[in-house]
């Protein structure tokens, strides 16, 4: 077989290999992306439920101030009736002095509302957290054992970058670009053997005149139907 074709099949062969990597890489890495993923989740609750717990102080604040200004009203309504001098206007005070009796004693059942709701999203908060503290003790055991996974497989994969540069350094820079020129389109199925007679690329038939030159092996043939290099595998 030509020695430049062995070069292409066995430089097609080891970038195969790298290309098998990915899905293990992906799976390796599946499980320390999900619990990092429900980080995010819970973060994100956690930051709605804190603007939740800030807008209810809010409210809160609201009501208080409402309830201080309110006692300021009912003060000076007091002084105001131990100086009127008529009846109606004394009426007119003691309407005023409910409505704003009304009004306090609203306020604080809306105050007492929101401490209820307060002390639960209190409450819902530190689960939160102690949910988060959990899941953030797991990502970091998960990185450890992540990491010690692709560590293993970096050292696979250098082995192989390092047999690959070294057909790349001995190939005819001529038909490599020509291999780059096919792989940029076919990928990994750059090179493709020959089985029942058709290329194992595009699946169309070999003519006898195409087999025969590719069985010889003595020249880098390509397919007539797809431009992929063939070649025939070696029978074990």
């Amino acid at each position: 077989m030509n020695k430049f074709l062995k070069d292409l099949i066995e430089l097609n062969r080891l970038e195969r290999k790298l290309k098998e990597f990915e899905p293990v890489e992906r799976n390796i890495k599946a499980p320390l992306i999900k619990l990092e993923n429900q980080r995010k989740a819970l973060e994100e609750r956690l930051e709605k439920l804190e603007e939740e717990i800030k807008n209810i102080k809010l409210k809160r604040s609201k009501n208080e101030l409402l309830i201080a200004e309110l006692k300021e009203k009912l003060k000076e309504i007091e002084e105001k009736q131990a100086k009127v001098k008529s009846e109606k206007e004394f009426k007119a005070l003691q309407i005023e002095e409910e409505l704003a009796r009304e009004q306090i004693e609203s306020a604080n059942e809306e105050i007492e509302r929101l401490e209820k709701i307060l002390e639960q999203k209190e409450e819902e908060k530190a689960e939160l957290k102690k949910e988060l503290e959990k899941l953030e003790a797991d990502i970091t055991l998960q990185e450890v054992e992540v990491r010690e996974k692709l560590e293993v497989i970096e050292k696979q994969k250098e082995e192989i970058y390092k047999n690959r540069e070294k057909i790349i350094s001995e190939l005819n820079p001529k038909i490599y670009r020509f291999y780059e020129k096919i792989k940029r389109w076919a990928g990994i199925t750059a090179v493709t053997p020959i089985r029942k007679q058709a290329c194992s690329g595009c699946n169309m038939k070999i003519n006898d005149k195409v087999f025969s030159e590719v069985l010889k092996g003595e020249e880098i043939v390509t397919c007539p139907h797809c431009g992929r290099v063939l070649y025939v595998e070696e029978e074990e």
